[in-house]
């Protein structure tokens, strides 16, 4: 099963267009020898580049299918709305930073080669310019990036793209208190939007934790520090 983070990504990806996989293994086989486990890729997610939040219309009637995807992309993502993306994603819960599985050329390019996205001989130096780069165009035209997801802090590494969990939270939570209404004509499955559209049913809101109320080492070091030092005195 997902955690928690992974499985918000993924609801946040999926209704900005992205069709996504989670933690894709990734298994080293040499001849006479037991599969190694290398790593899995956190997320892999494509968008394909056309407007698809447009209704399909049936016929002349009034009626049209549509399905639960926002009009335009989330800025945030950093993302062409017109131009084919494909997502290499590392989540995190906590602070921003990146594992050395994630930076492994060779377990790389098995997913560039993997998902299509190149030929075999091209995929070890498409892998090179994502670790360098963060961002790499394939003979297609389609681009390929390393994104982070964190809840804190502002690292990635160069070119890499950071998104915090907290926005993704928000604009979760703004989708289906403003655009949402086809969600609620279906059983949702999605444990991500489930338990946001249940917060929606029981009248809850989402509120940040306002600055002064959330506590630092350092303030926290530093009031205890006064305090003896005023019992000294």
């Amino acid at each position: 099963m997902s955690d928690p983070a992974t499985q918000l990504v993924r609801a946040y990806l999926h209704i900005n267009g992205y069709f996504s996989a989670t933690e894709y293994p990734l298994v080293e086989k040499v001849h006479g020898a037991a599969p190694r486990s290398v790593t899995d890729i956190d997320l892999l997610a494509i968008r394909f580049g056309h407007r698809t939040a447009d209704a399909m219309a049936l016929g002349d009637t009034d009626r049209s299918i549509v399905g639960p995807v926002v009009e335009s992309v989330d800025p945030v993502l950093g993302c062409d709305d017109q131009a084919t993306d494909m997502i290499l994603g590392e989540i995190k819960q906590g602070h921003a930073h990146v594992n050395a599985g994630a930076r492994n050329l060779n377990a790389l390019a098995a997913t560039l080669h993997r998902f299509g996205c190149c030929p075999a001989g091209r995929a070890t130096a498409m892998a090179r310019q994502l670790v360098q780069r963060g961002s790499v165009n394939n003979d297609a035209g389609h681009r390929i990036r390393m994104v982070l997801f964190a809840s804190r802090g502002d690292y990635a590494p160069h070119g890499w793209h950071l998104v915090h969990l907290g926005h993704v939270f928000e604009f979760l939570d703004h989708y289906l208190r403003t655009d949402g209404a086809a969600l609620s004509a279906t059983q949702l499955l999605d444990p991500a939007l489930g338990w946001l559209a249940l917060l929606k049913k029981c009248d809850l809101k989402l509120a940040p934790v306002a600055a002064q109320e959330k506590p630092h080492d350092d303030q926290t070091h530093h009031g205890h520090r006064a305090s003896a030092d005023a019992e000294t005195a």
